[in-house]
């Protein structure tokens, strides 16, 4: 990364923690604003790679938008709020699908997505059910063994 890169990357989320990490930048951003992170991201020639999603005690969801460009990779962590964050889709396509398979897993909402139907949800199951693994039904799980 270069430093006009990391200044333009502190720019999107002023109050950020920003770190340094073996697996690329890490911006730690609880308030950050998701679409001018994308617009910024999709200026720099960044691609959306996948996020990642956390569930949180206090009901929030703690999600990761994580971006790669020419062996490089930068990290977003956020948290939704209220359950959810404004989509990215309408400018960076590559979130339509991931955006569904998060609602699909953790029931946050994103206002201004396209489309947020079901992707991998079998229809048996609630809306965020990964919110609560207990809920998941047991054909549904990977098989445990026990150690010998």
């Amino acid at each position: 990364m270069t430093g006009s890169d990391t200044a333009a990357l502190a720019a999107i989320a002023p109050s950020a923690r920003i770190e340094h990490r073996r697996d690329g930048v890490w911006i730690i951003a609880p308030d950050l604003d998701v679409e001018a992170m994308a617009r910024e991201m999709n200026r720099l020639g960044f691609r959306l790679s996948t996020m990642t999603g956390l569930a949180q005690a206090d009901g929030e969801t703690a999600l990761i938008y994580h971006f790669v460009a020419a062996g490089r990779a930068v990290h977003f962590k956020t948290r939704t709020r209220g359950g959810a964050l404004p989509s990215i889709t309408p400018i960076l396509r590559a979130g339509s699908w991931i955006e569904r398979e998060v609602r699909d897993f953790f029931g946050v909402r994103f206002p201004g997505h396209p489309n947020l139907a079901p992707l991998l949800r079998p229809a048996e199951l609630r809306e965020g059910f990964f919110r609560d693994a207990a809920e998941v039904p047991e054909q549904l799980t990977r098989a445990r063994t026990e150690p010998s």
